[in-house]
């Protein structure tokens, strides 16, 4: 960043530069690490993995780090109509309101393409969805 002038840097993943950390606590390095490159004027993208691939408890971070962002976008793995899916979600946006839904996306040949509100369906968070009967869809 320095000597490059890169304007974004991406730690991918958190539980990677935890071995760099190897037996102490890797939230304060983080926490120093982001505070240098945000007073450097870079944006700081932080990737952090969950333990299952759909369903199983969902965290933001298992660093207790998530104060750090400004913005959580949540990428996950749903199994629908036995399919495997991905949907995307906004958990935090530190000012302003955001959207609130959660939407599929695809990686396509022409880019990423993100689709209609994933509506008629609950569970969606715990990676699996059932459907909702229509009487009790509002």
């Amino acid at each position: 960043m320095e000597t490059q002038g890169a304007r974004i840097v991406m730690l991918d993943s958190l539980a990677g530069y935890r071995q760099s950390v190897f037996g102490q606590d890797v939230a304060p390095h983080v926490h120093a690490l982001c505070r240098y490159l945000a007073n450097m004027g870079v944006t700081v993208l932080l990737v952090d993995e969950v333990g299952s691939i759909a369903g199983g408890e969902l965290r933001v971070s298992d660093y207790g780090i998530s104060y750090l962002a400004d913005t959580v976008v949540l990428l996950r793995y749903i199994e629908l109509d036995g399919e495997l899916r991905k949907t995307i979600g906004m958990l935090k946006k530190r000012t302003g309101d955001f959207e609130k839904t959660l939407r599929e996306y695809r990686i396509t040949s022409q880019g990423l393409r993100v689709g209609d509100p994933l509506s008629g369906l609950r569970g969606i968070l715990r990676g699996e969805p059932e459907v909702v009967p229509r009487s009790q869809v509002n």
